[in-house]
């Protein structure tokens, strides 16, 4: 007599199956894209300079390719398994951002290699702090990002005053997180932070 247990059957097949698709999936870096965009529309020029120099922090690290490590994707116990590169630094990209949206404010603005900025009006970029970590889930990843830092003003080579930028989000995305997903909310991250800086430069420094 054959005694069949269908459901049993079936059971078996779906974790057979599950299996194999997890050991052909085996975690690995990824590189994104650090860009930005404006979001605001260009004012006319006023011609008032100013320098812009960053500190970029110790933390900051490179693989052996040369790539900055910007992030980790981490498994559903939270263990990183792999990095997240970019070809340039979170520093680099926040001082290229802020220098494109002085040019469009009305300033001429140019990068100082080496801080405190020089001239009648200087931005120093300090205290850096980022993450952007991916969180795998059984059908879901979720994607945290943060970027803090501090921005100090001067005026004629005298700091006036020091304020901190912040920034940051979480969201849940079906599946596996794609490359583009990471970079568009890494891109709405500094979109917000430059929302809070050019603001508090421009009334600072009076831009006349």
């Amino acid at each position: 007599m054959n005694i069949r247990f269908p459901h049993l059957t079936t059971s078996l097949v779906v974790v057979l199956f599950a299996l194999s698709a997890l050991a052909g999936c085996a975690t690995v870096d990824q590189k994104i894209a650090l860009t930005y965009t404006p979001t605001s529309q260009p004012s006319v020029k006023q011609g008032s300079e100013i320098s812009v120099a960053r500190l970029d922090p110790p933390s900051a690290t490179r693989n052996s390719h040369d790539q900055w490590v910007i992030g980790t994707i981490n498994n559903v116990h939270g263990v990183p398994q792999a990095n997240i590169l970019s070809d340039r630094s979170i520093g680099e990209w926040i001082s290229a951002a802020l220098l494109l949206e002085l040019k469009r404010s009305g300033f001429t603005a140019a990068y100082a290699t080496s801080p405190p900025p020089s001239g009648d009006r200087g931005i120093l970029i300090t205290d850096i702090n980022a993450f952007l970590n991916v969180n795998q889930g059984t059908i879901s990843d979720e994607i945290k990002q943060e970027l803090r830092f501090n921005v100090d003003v001067f005026l004629k080579g005298v700091k006036v005053k020091t304020f901190s930028v912040a920034s940051r989000d979480s969201r849940t995305v079906p599946l596996s997180a794609t490359a583009e997903e990471k970079e568009l909310i890494m891109l709405h991250s500094l979109q917000d932070a430059m929302h809070q800086v050019i603001p508090e430069i421009i009334s600072l420094t009076g831009k006349k």
